[in-house]
């Protein structure tokens, strides 16, 4: 008896599509675009201080604007929120430290003291409490909550605004 002959072997499936890396820390081209739209944040602000709200959201923008750019995505609402929340995060490590030391030096010097006096005057406070007050924002717990409290301000402004930005462009540069 005759066998019927084989069947062609099939051709090999096709190759899986690449699918992107997601948009965070571990995305290098996420992170260096986000790091440098902080960076020119910084020197923006430090240049036109006036204006570093605008700055920020600028940051966000131009982050997602260089990520679609580079990598050739279209970036989603969603993958501009985390694209401007990564820039965010690198512009709050960007600003805080140099923030954090001007704050310090300033909150520490006998000029401060005397500002709040006048300040604590003004809404006629007792002298006694005048002098408490003033005595426990100068130890090293008033000093500490002092600047937890600007590196929480910090936080929320600095990450929320370059979100905003991004979530701006992602819309804009979505529409076909």
């Amino acid at each position: 008896m005759e066998e019927p002959p084989a069947a062609p072997p099939l051709p090999p499936p096709p190759p899986a599509a690449a699918q992107p890396v997601p948009i965070g820390f571990r995305n290098p081209l996420a992170f260096r675009i986000g790091f440098l739209s902080a960076l020119l944040s910084l020197l923006f602000t430090i240049l036109l201080t006036p204006a570093f709200p605008v700055w920020l959201i600028a940051a966000g923008f131009l982050g997602v604007y260089l990520y679609h750019r580079r990598s050739g995505e279209s970036l989603s609402t969603r993958s501009g929120v985390k694209m401007g929340w990564l820039t965010g995060l690198l512009t709050f490590l960007v600003y805080s430290l140099p923030a954090m030391f001007a704050y310090v030096g300033e909150i520490t010097s006998p000029e401060h003291a005397k500002l709040m006096r006048q300040q604590l005057s003004s809404w006629a406070f007792p002298a006694a409490a005048q002098d408490n007050m003033i005595a426990l924002m100068q130890t090293p717990l008033g000093i500490s909550l002092q600047v937890l409290m600007l590196l929480t301000v910090l936080f929320v402004l600095l990450t929320l605004l370059p979100l905003l930005g991004g979530v701006a462009a992602a819309k804009m540069l979505g529409r076909k």
